[in-house]
């Protein structure tokens, strides 16, 4: 039986590309042309950086694992990071890719096939999982904090020690509900209002005058939830101890606005603080609200602070 060897590159499922020697595109199967949100005539002829610009340090690694793969010793790479381009948006992307080179006798040049794998989903998963270990151990370290302001907000509204206990115990075990969530089950909360409404119940319930939330209807996957869920806590905690929450002049505004492509734009806003007591400027904290939340929602994020005033902004990525 001889065997179609252009319907099989045309039909493979996996993702494949060639490179000439120069790194020039010569050709790219559908489901290679799928993943990357760009047509045939969009590649042959253009130059692989050219096609998918990147930062000099990661150009220059794949460039060596290219002329390494052409010298005739295949190369694997794993997870590499990479930015794509589709309609207009850019994402980040972790791919997965096997390199070998192909010789052709009509022309006697040697060529680049790459096999390609997306595995951005499974690195964000872990990604995840590891925030979430090490959100765990982060709280850890606040909740004897955060114990000790919803028993002295609970003191300060309580007529006698049965209420103290009977509020106490109820703000406490809203607290614990809100820890146990963390692991992934969100109770069917699916809106970012829910998200956002479930956590002030346990930090804020004594500041609810105190606190504006406005934005429209916006649905959560269980990501989005999760890493919302995320945020929200640890604006709240540091609110608690640093801000408006933990400042009976306090104000804080939460909003959100739809964006385009289903994108959403998130802002905690505090008034009436004082900007010289702020949490952690370079810890865990910080990374998570800056660096690990942006990239689980494709998105990007922004912390400002100015005369008795904080802003953090959350940008979530919509669909590409």
């Amino acid at each position: 039986m001889t065997l179609d060897y252009e319907a099989v590159f045309r039909e493979s499922p996996a993702p494949t590309m060639i490179l000439d020697d120069s790194l020039v595109f010569v050709a790219a199967n559908p489901a290679y042309l799928k993943m990357v949100g760009m047509s045939l005539e969009d590649l042959v002829g253009t130059y692989v950086f050219d096609a998918f610009p990147e930062s000099n340090d990661r150009v220059g690694s794949m460039k060596a694992v290219f002329e390494e793969t052409l010298a005739g010793n295949p190369m694997t790479i794993s997870e590499i990071p990479f930015r794509i381009t589709v309609d207009g948006v850019v994402r980040e992307q972790w791919w997965t890719a096997l390199h070998a080179r192909l010789e052709n006798r009509s022309d006697g040049r040697a060529y680049l096939i790459q096999f390609t794998e997306n595995v951005t989903d499974q690195v964000k998963m872990r990604d995840m999982r590891n925030a979430l270990l090490g959100e765990l151990q982060h709280r850890v370290g606040n909740i004897f904090t955060i114990i000790s302001a919803i028993a002295r907000q609970t003191s300060r509204v309580s007529q006698s020690v049965p209420e103290f206990v009977r509020n106490f115990e109820e703000r406490l075990g809203a607290f614990i509900r809100v820890n146990r969530q963390l692991t992934g089950d969100r109770g069917g909360l699916e809106t970012l209002r829910d998200v956002v409404e479930d956590q002030l119940t346990a930090h804020a319930k004594d500041a609810k005058e105190r606190i504006r939330i406005d934005g429209p209807d916006y649905p959560l996957s269980m990501v989005q939830s999760q890493a919302i869920s995320m945020a929200v806590h640890e604006l709240a905690t540091n609110s608690i101890k640093y801000g408006a929450l933990g400042h009976p002049d306090g104000g804080l505004t939460i909003s959100w606005d739809i964006l385009p492509r289903n994108g959403c734009l998130f802002r905690w806003t505090e008034n009436g603080i004082d900007t010289g007591k702020t949490s952690d400027k370079s810890g865990y904290g910080t990374m998570l609200l800056n660096t690990i939340i942006p990239s689980q929602l494709d998105g990007s994020a922004a912390r400002e602070f100015s005369d008795g005033k904080m802003i953090y902004s959350l940008e979530i990525g919509g669909a590409g």
